[in-house]
């Protein structure tokens, strides 16, 4: 599995090949550090609507309704004018919505997408994938590296997200039906074809189990 994340690399100091020996000496704190460069270099790249605009104004509201934090980390929001329907987090707590999703999902299903990422910064996945990868690759941009995790690691991770969001938008009187919902909208995971998401069908019945309480 390939998981692109922009990150520009300090002076050009880190190796064009990251060994995992090296990556199990990183603590938290530096894959925070590289996480929020992603987060920097990304948003650099991006075209950010101002906090009046109505998709930043919806995209807060939403935010509102869930926790603040997760597992301590303090989780900050912006949209991304893109018409891909797409949404992301990275370990430091930055998670990025597209335009492209925000348009198509109501309000319920959003709050779906939103505890979903929480649930990966929550449950440290990115810091382990960090940990568990046999090596990470700066590509020839100088802002992007690649992460190869296992395949079946990384989608044990999708439905441990996705059983976090059930549990928080419970315990927020939200309908959990909401992350089915979601799921239908954006059938992007094929399952003749698995990448780091299972497929969309294994992800619905999942999530159908714990609602009838199985």
């Amino acid at each position: 599995m390939f998981l692109i994340t922009g990150c520009q690399i300090p002076n050009k100091t880190y190796p064009k090949v990251i060994t995992a020996e090296r990556l199990k000496s990183l603590s938290e704190n530096d894959i925070f550090a590289i996480s929020e460069l992603a987060c920097i270099e990304i948003d650099k790249r991006s075209v950010i609507p101002a906090d009046d605009h109505a998709l930043s104004q919806r995209i807060n509201k939403i935010a509102k309704t869930l926790p603040t934090k997760a597992n301590n980390i303090e989780i900050n929001y912006k949209v991304y004018i893109n018409t891909e329907p797409n949404a992301w987090s990275t370990a430091n707590g930055c998670i990025r919505v597209n335009s492209g999703l925000i348009k198509l999902l109501n309000d319920n299903e959003l709050q779906a997408v939103l505890a979903h990422e929480q649930a990966h910064i929550a449950l440290k996945h990115a810091v382990s994938l960090f940990l568990q990868a046999p090596y990470i690759e700066f590509t020839d941009n100088i802002d992007e590296l690649v992460i190869i995790a296992k395949e079946e690691v990384a989608q044990q991770y999708e439905v441990e997200a996705d059983n976090y969001a059930f549990d928080l938008l419970v315990s927020k009187n939200i309908d959990p039906m909401s992350l089915v919902e979601m799921l239908v909208k954006v059938p992007i995971h094929s399952t003749n074809n698995p990448t780091s998401h299972p497929s969309s069908k294994k992800r619905i019945m999942n999530i159908i189990n714990r609602i009838n309480g199985k």
